[in-house]
């Protein structure tokens, strides 16, 4: 791996108080990575803040939609516990579901602050150190909705594509300095999705009723209520130890990543097997939309008839 050698780093992982992220700082401390775990309220989980500083981790408390004045205090305050940040993983953030007229203001601008622009803002303050190295990587936490947007989705999947296209243009901006940057998009996992979800404060309007976007909510309310992601998806969920372990090995060029061909720093990682499915009905839905309008595109050329 190119950005990122196989010795021993130091990750900076936000939104570390569950799923992903909680499992990949536990996954990397004990791959012998120093880890500085952050996340809002760290008294809400002493138990997993003493978890991860028994294994050597630090524990920071991060409020990613603080001004950039005191994100900027704290990557600096967080860059002096070892002296050095090499990745950095923009986890932390939440899901907004619900037909989008019930979306107000505030929900639709709430959650690009917290899923977009604060990644961005950290970015942004790491970059220049990390160019300066030639070295670090930059892993931004997509999912499957930044692929393909469903009912239900518009402000979630908004969010996410604007970081995955974020991503892309980032790859080959910094591919010049040896700085990777990765984009994961994971499927439905078995974690606790439910706890980092909001619905609009607006109810669904009765037009809804029998909609794909009845059922999907109505899905999403069993989730709540103590379904699990179970009920939100009847195939098989993927398993966090596993997730965490292909981000941690596509990082650092180890483990799976020495069974697969290729080089190995592919911009896109794709988690679970519906993930994968996803992929498939966004490429032939892409393939599908080419080709029936190329009636329609091939004519628009100066000298086109």
């Amino acid at each position: 791996m190119a950005a990122t050698t196989s010795s021993p780093g130091v990750w900076l992982i936000t939104g570390c108080s569950s799923g992903f992220g909680l499992a990949l700082a536990l996954h990397v401390l004990n791959s012998g990575h120093k880890v500085l775990a952050t996340s809002r309220n760290p008294s809400k989980t002493p138990d997993l803040v003493s978890r991860v500083e028994s294994l050597g981790g630090t524990w920071l408390t991060l409020d990613i939609c603080s001004p950039e004045g005191e994100l900027a205090s704290f990557i600096e305050k967080a860059t002096a516990v070892y002296g050095v940040i090499d990745v950095l993983v923009n986890n932390a953030g939440y899901a907004l579901l619900g037909a989008f007229e019930c979306f107000s203001d505030q929900e639709c601008r709430s959650i690009m602050d917290t899923n977009f622009f604060a990644p961005l803002t950290l970015c942004r303050l790491l970059i220049p150190t990390m160019r300066a190295r030639r070295s670090g990587t930059i892993v931004n936490m997509s999912s499957t909705a930044g692929i393909e947007a469903k009912p239900s989705r518009s402000m979630y999947s908004a969010s996410k594509f604007a970081i995955e296209a974020f991503s892309e243009a980032l790859y080959s901006e910094l591919k010049p300095f040896n700085v990777r940057v990765l984009v994961v998009e994971p499927g439905a996992f078995r974690t606790k999705f439910a706890d980092n979800l909001n619905l609009p404060a607006k109810p669904l309007p009765d037009d809804y009723k029998g909609t794909e976007m009845e059922a999907a909510l109505n899905g999403v309310k069993s989730m709540q209520d103590g379904g699990g992601m179970q009920n939100f998806r009847a195939a098989p969920l993927g398993d966090v130890g596993k997730g965490v372990k292909a981000i941690f090995d596509v990082v650092m060029g180890v483990g799976w990543v020495e069974e697969v061909q290729g080089s190995g720093e592919w911009l896109r990682l794709p988690l679970g097997r519906d993930g994968s499915e996803r992929w498939e009905v966004k490429l032939k839905a892409l393939r599908e939309n080419l080709d029936g309008t190329e009636g329609v595109w091939s004519r628009t050329g100066e000298g086109d008839d």
